[in-house]
């Protein structure tokens, strides 16, 4: 293909169709360059083919382009420098890099230094098309309307976060209670933020420069809570090879937050009580008493009032920690407040990772209408995976992975297309195709990724046409 024929190609393109991203292909093989050409000019894809570095680098001067579709070995030359430089002329373009000696270590490079996708030689037609729509996908989807990092721009940096009257309401008690020196029971579901209330009030108290003490007494059999806690003499259990200090004793000055308090037994709450009362503190092994001077934050997600009326909790040592008590509601009690933590952990993933991803209006909406059951957790989670392996720049409603069947309200469907009988007796196209859907998915048992293999379509393919069609997942 000579140059003359790939600028006549180009200016056909872009006489028939503006709106197509210009591509500018390299690659040393000529029967890679032909084949490229061949693809692009079918899809009236704007283009230009260089053979070298230095006719790309050139190319890039001469034009603006919006893709580089480049071999990754180019004799002296390499398609990773080319990325930098297409990145450094064009920071919106897009990168494939291509290779017939694909390794894991390119793979790496390419993708941490900006590629879109990497693709093996010889490569299927079709996989690259899938790649170039993608792009083009992207580039139209930065044009919609999304939701970003904007709304958390003035934010502080925690998570905890909330305008509704709820949080507001937690924001005062906090405050109120940060400076008291009397425990604090905090109340919350799992992963709506127990931990982060109970570092605010350590945070804002007189205590902050001193130690903050977390520990998970439903992750320790009792032997070893107590060890942790109160320390151990020499000999007192077996591996207890010398003395040890407790977290009582390292947190002295400071705050012990300990979760999940309902996990622990009677007999740990009365020593747990007498630490509470009297300021001190016993090892494990040893007779002596050792002064502690610790605030104490206790936390749990179930129903301690209940636990003491079935005997499973003591009443005394419930009153001496429900001095204060400070009940974090669910993630589906605040909704509202859905987008603003959605823009927060984008904003928190594009300044670890330096990728800026944006989130569709329609997936906004479904995060809206789910239940939540991991709370404030699942959603940092979710976003976090979707954010990962989007390579779009926004996040489509089919990347969202919501929990399994029957955690949470499903998302509300879109109405599905009539299963009536046309007038001839049969079922229309749409209908056919949806049952044959669900009757795959069912057969797999609700493997997404089986049930798309099966049909022979892609997992996305699979999203999009659950969509159209009104497929709930969860209820198949």
């Amino acid at each position: 293909m000579s140059a003359h024929d790939v600028f006549f190609v180009q200016s056909r393109a872009e006489g028939c169709m503006t709106a197509k991203p210009k591509i500018l292909v390299v690659d040393d093989d000529r029967s890679i360059c032909k084949l490229m050409g061949s693809i692009l000019e079918m899809e009236s894809y704007p283009f230009r083919v260089a053979m070298t570095g230095e006719q790309a680098r050139r190319a890039m001067e001469e034009e603006r382009f919006d893709i580089l579709v480049s071999d990754i070995y180019l004799g002296d030359d390499s398609g990773l420098h080319l990325l930098e430089r297409m990145k450094c002329v064009n920071a919106d373009a897009e990168v494939v890099i291509m290779t017939a000696h694909g390794s894991m270590e390119t793979a790496v490079h390419a993708v941490h230094n900006g590629a879109f996708d990497y693709i093996s030689k010889p490569f299927v037609i079709d996989e690259m098309l899938r790649i170039l729509h993608r792009i083009e996908e992207k580039f139209q989807l930065s044009l919609s309307k999304t939701v970003g990092s904007e709304l958390a721009e003035s934010l502080p940096k925690t998570e905890i976060i909330g305008a509704t009257p709820k949080m507001i309401d937690i924001y005062k008690k906090v405050a109120k209670t940060a400076r008291i020196e009397a425990p604090v029971l905090v109340i919350g579901e799992s992963g709506s933020g127990k931990e982060l209330i109970a570092r605010a009030l350590h945070e804002n108290s007189a205590r902050a420069s001193a130690p903050f003490v977390v520990i998970n007494c439903g992750a320790l059999p009792e032997t070893l809570l107590e060890s942790e806690l109160y320390g151990h003499e020499r000999g007192s259990f077996t591996g207890a090879t010398g003395s040890r200090k407790g977290l009582f004793e390292s947190a002295s000055g400071g705050t012990v937050f300990l979760d999940e308090i309902s996990e622990t037994s009677l007999n740990f709450q009365v020593k747990l009580l007498r630490v509470i009362q009297e300021r001190e503190i016993r090892r494990v092994g040893s007779n002596d008493t050792i002064q502690v001077d610790v605030r104490l934050i206790a936390a749990t997600n179930r129903d301690l009032r209940e636990m003491v009326r079935t005997g499973r909790f003591r009443e005394d040592l419930f009153h001496r920690l429900n001095v204060f008590t400070i009940a974090l509601p669910a993630l589906r009690d605040r909704k509202e407040d859905i987008p603003l933590l959605s823009s927060y952990f984008l904003k928190l993933f594009t300044e670890k990772t330096g990728k800026t991803v944006r989130l569709a209006s329609d997936a906004l909406e479904a995060m809206k209408h789910y239940c939540w059951p991991g709370n404030v957790r699942e959603l940092k989670n979710m976003l976090e995976r979707a954010m990962t392996f989007n390579d779009t720049g926004v996040i489509q409603l089919e990347e969202l992975e919501f929990g399994e069947p029957g955690n949470g309200a499903p998302i509300e469907p879109s109405p599905g297309p009539s299963t009536r009988p046309l007038p001839g007796g049969e079922a229309s196209l749409d209908a056919m195709e949806r049952q044959h859907i669900i009757k795959i998915l069912k057969e797999t048992g609700g493997n997404k990724k089986k049930a798309a293999e099966i049909l022979g379509i892609e997992r996305r393919t699979l999203y999009n046409k659950a969509k159209r069609l009104g497929i709930d997942f969860r209820t198949v």
